[in-house]
């Protein structure tokens, strides 16, 4: 009996995630909120489970040159910083909506589900594109803002990125020209900070494809604070491979999103 209603109840879910269909991968800008920036919102399915997976959203600040605003390609424009970033886990609702839960990296080291934080969501106009969708971001348990996405942008979630990077404060996008490196990442996961801020080496472990946390290699001089408690994730913001190509490794402040720890990789 046990058997048969076992086999029920997964006859029961894969009919659902069948009629759901599956989570709109890729990335989607908005429409432009302050100024010109837009939010960008990068989804990735889980291998295997087509319903569920997990997003990056940030703000992208863009170039605002009003004489050539109508002229540059989005590629261009989309250029110099990210003022808040979130990591979500995603998680289907019905056929045309998704949870966004926020997330904390868990005593074990792992990422996972906040359920301390209000879950926001996702509405589709359409299965299997975010073009006309609308996100409810919930913060301190109210709702936030209301993202409207338009179009597929050009970002990329990357996989681990080794190599010299320099870690920005630069708001206005104006280091990113300049080959000054504070940060190293090598081929075995190893990153070194040697920073004013953070001085130190740490072990990068991928926890899921694609999204990594940290653990202290040795004794850390100065600034654990700063890295232990972030997941990191590679993201290719202006994405003109195969000619051209920017890595940015984000730290991400499950707590904060204006905390960002943002990082060049010039090639």
């Amino acid at each position: 009996m046990k058997t048969f209603l076992r086999s029920l109840i997964a006859v029961a879910v894969l009919a659902a995630a069948a009629h759901a269909g599956p989570i709109p991968e890729g990335s989607w800008g908005s429409g432009e909120i302050e100024k010109s920036d837009i939010m960008s919102l990068i989804i990735r399915a889980d291998a295997g489970n087509p319903t569920a997976g997990w997003a990056v959203l940030a703000e992208y600040t863009r170039l605002h040159v009003p004489i050539l605003t109508g002229l540059l390609p989005e590629r261009l424009r989309v250029a110099n910083w990210v003022p808040r970033i979130y990591l979500f886990r995603v998680g289907q609702i019905d056929k045309l909506r998704f949870s966004l839960k926020p997330v904390k990296v868990g005593a074990s080291g792992a990422v996972e589900a906040d359920e301390s934080k209000p879950a926001s969501e996702l509405t589709l106009a359409e299965k299997g594109t975010l073009i006309g969708a609308t996100l409810a971001r919930k913060e301190n348990g109210r709702e936030d803002e209301t993202i409207a996405f338009r179009n597929k942008i050009s970002s990329t979630w990357e996989n681990y990125v080794p190599g010299a990077y320099f870690g920005s404060k630069d708001a206005t996008g104006g280091d990113y020209l300049h080959k000054r490196i504070n940060t190293r990442l090598s081929d075995d996961k190893v990153a070194d900070f040697f920073q004013t801020e953070i001085k130190g080496k740490f072990d990068m472990t991928e926890v899921a494809p694609k999204i990594f946390t940290f653990k202290a290699k040795g004794a850390v001089e100065k600034g654990a604070d700063k890295v232990l408690p972030r997941v990191a994730v590679f993201i290719d913001i202006v994405n003109w491979k195969p000619f051209f190509t920017t890595d940015e490794l984000m730290l991400i402040n499950t707590d904060d999103a204006k905390d960002v720890g943002f990082y060049y990789e010039r090639h």
